[in-house]
């Protein structure tokens, strides 16, 4: 078991960011490019230069629990002299650029400048090795801003047409307000347990949802959070073959959790594979494991994927969408029997 420790500097740096011009409205057309797509406009030059450098090994670092491997972004570059109006409608735009009067370079962040939901990042100095420290200093931060805002226009999807029927179960009695697409439908409710799925000719997503009582931060140990999602896998499978059994996959690539804080709770982020019980089947998964103090219960909301063949990073970003838009609520109390 891998256990990553987030750097709250960069939680911070990436709020401040986020925030700095969040106010800035568009009035243009809804952003293009495919997914994990970040446009780099600058010199070739610059381009070719550490700083181009810095950036390619910042932004294009592996996905964790994705085998084969993916970047996390794909970058395209182009020259400041052809980003012209229709690529300007991009969603995720990085700019690299000289300007002699910042002497010891400057990040500056915008929203939605040509497009929504758009993040556009400029990144400032007198030269190479201003732009250069600068980047670096706030990489961290840059990439989780384009990571949000995948998110965001994931969430616009998700949004076109929801799941009504899903959304009222979760709300009456979970106590989760979740804006779902209604492309997941229903296969099984059992108490406190939810499993949806969308199934498509590119992929089959599931989706379990769950709580139970918390009494213990020991529920945060990574290795608590992978029993409790196989016993929880096991009830999905209830009355289908043995096949359809997708426990965690431990042996062929480790999984890796992540301490973090989700909507101002202690939460607990977990990448990794998952199989079949005879091996015929898998793919990855994302697990979102949350203390909800306020309602004394466990959140575990758990995103797995079967699509042969093809790339899986959009799909995980779905799932977060899905994550990050949940709003807990007072549960429904059980009436008297």
């Amino acid at each position: 078991m891998v256990i990553l420790f987030r750097n709250i500097i960069f939680i911070l740096l990436a709020v401040f960011l986020w925030t700095s011009c969040e106010d800035r409205k568009s009035i243009g057309p809804e952003a293009t490019g495919g997914g994990g797509e970040i446009w780099v406009v600058c010199s070739n030059s610059l381009w070719e230069s550490p700083v181009g450098d810095s950036v390619r090994t910042a932004l294009t670092r592996e996905m964790q629990g994705l085998l084969p491997a993916e970047p996390e972004f794909t970058l395209i570059h182009i020259a400041e002299k052809d980003f012209n109006e229709v690529l300007k409608t991009r969603r995720n735009v990085l700019t690299l650029g000289l300007s002699p009067t910042i002497k010891i370079g400057r990040v500056e962040t915008l929203v939605n400048v040509w497009s929504h939901p758009q993040r556009v990042v400029k990144v400032e100095g007198s030269g190479d090795t201003a732009i250069l420290n600068a980047f670096t200093k706030n990489s961290g931060a840059i990439r989780e801003l384009f990571n949000q805002n995948e998110r965001a226009w994931f969430s616009a999807r998700n949004a076109i047409q929801p799941g009504l029927t899903v959304g009222k179960i979760l709300s009456d009695e979970f106590g989760i307000n979740m804006e779902i697409s209604g492309d997941f439908q229903q296969v099984k409710k059992t108490g406190d347990f939810l499993l949806l799925q969308n199934d498509s000719k590119a992929a089959t997503l599931g989706l379990m949802i769950c709580t139970f009582p918390y009494n213990d931060t020991a529920l945060l140990n990574p290795a608590t959070i992978l029993t409790v999602r196989d016993s929880y896998s096991k009830l999905a499978a209830q009355g289908l073959p043995p096949v359809s059994i997708f426990s965690v996959d431990r042996d062929t690539l480790a999984p890796v959790s992540e301490k973090m804080i989700f909507k101002g709770m202690l939460a607990v982020k977990t990448l990794g594979l998952w199989k079949s019980n005879e091996g015929s089947k898998g793919g990855p998964f994302i697990n979102y494991t949350i203390i909800d103090a306020p309602r004394q219960r466990v959140i575990v909301f758990d995103g797995y994927i079967h699509a042969p063949g093809k790339t899986k990073r959009d799909y995980i970003r779905q799932f977060e969408s899905i994550f990050w838009g949940a709003e807990f609520v007072n549960p429904v109390k059980q009436k008297s029997r």
